[in-house]
């Protein structure tokens, strides 16, 4: 039986994480999940949220903005759209970010292509602010 996972993180940019982890918590389309040692094989497509992961040393998160979430042979494979590790989140940025697309939800008419895309820029400031919160892992 296994203790561990290994966790990878990537994006279309660049690897964002790589580490030997005890579990994973993901924000899947279906809802979130999450992932122990000897897990089952399985793939799930992910919103836009916080990933939390737990190692011996403690627990930190990422925010990531959908894509997908692949689990095999105790390997978590995380293809991101993008992703920021809690550290690198801004809080004041995100802060920023997310009342440029309050403001923009108020002017766009619901259900067009730009209400939608201000939605989405909201939901990705409040993913990295609420990852922004966590304490790191050292």
């Amino acid at each position: 039986m296994a203790t561990r996972l290994l966790l990878r993180i990537v994006t279309p940019q660049q690897p964002i994480l790589e580490a030997e982890v005890q579990e994973v918590t993901a924000p899947g389309t279906l809802g979130e999940f999450g992932v122990l040692p000897d897990h089952v094989t399985f793939l799930s497509s992910l919103e836009c949220g916080v990933l939390r992961y737990r190692t011996f040393q403690g627990e930190a998160a990422v925010a990531v903005r959908g894509g997908f979430a692949e689990v095999r042979a105790n390997v978590v494979t995380i293809l991101a759209d993008d992703a920021v590790l809690a550290e690198d989140a801004s809080p004041e940025l995100a802060r920023s970010e997310r009342a440029t697309a309050e403001a923009m939800l108020k002017q766009a008419p619901f259900g067009t292509a730009e209400y939608h895309e201000a939605e989405e820029r909201r939901r990705w400031a409040e993913a990295r602010l609420a990852a922004s919160r966590w304490r790191q892992v050292s």
